[in-house]
């Protein structure tokens, strides 16, 4: 029979051991704002996603806004200010994310689109984004060229 001190020895052990920060916490530099609102919109493969193109999820955006589908605009504007971001354009980033906070209000995470709406906060998330692209080796290749 297994004595029970065992099990709580290991939870003693896991417990003191300091959480490993990921490397978009890192580059966030305790900016938890900055990290909240990264760690939803940051393409985590974005070779599948910017492969299909920026005007694809524009137009399927504008087709769900005229048929009143408010929650597939807002994902498909999302989508767009999340390339824009992948791709370093600044305005368009913006444009985009304002579009998904005003096409979905009742969206429970519409603040994050307020925020990406900001130009001093997409300034500093394009910059983390391109270092976490650089990083992981996901950055937009010199030889593509972005679209829109």
């Amino acid at each position: 029979m297994v004595p029970f001190g065992i099990f709580r020895k290991e939870k003693k052990e896991a417990a003191a051991k300091p959480a490993q920060k990921t490397l978009l916490e890192e580059l966030c530099g305790g900016n938890d704002e900055l990290y909240w609102a990264l760690s939803r919109t940051i393409l985590l493969n974005p070779e599948i996603t910017v492969k299909e193109g920026i005007d694809s999820y524009i137009e399927r955006a504008e087709e769900y806004e005229k048929t009143g589908n408010r929650a597939r605009a807002r994902i498909a504007y999302q989508v767009a200010g999340e390339i824009s971001i992948y791709n370093g354009k600044l305005a368009q980033a913006q444009k985009f994310f304002k579009k998904a906070a005003e096409v979905d209000p009742d969206f429970e995470n519409r603040n994050i689109f307020e925020y990406l709406s900001k130009k001093e906060n997409t300034e500093r998330v394009l910059a983390v984004a391109q270092e976490f692209y650089a990083r992981t080796g996901r950055q937009r290749k010199a030889a593509e060229s972005p679209s829109a």
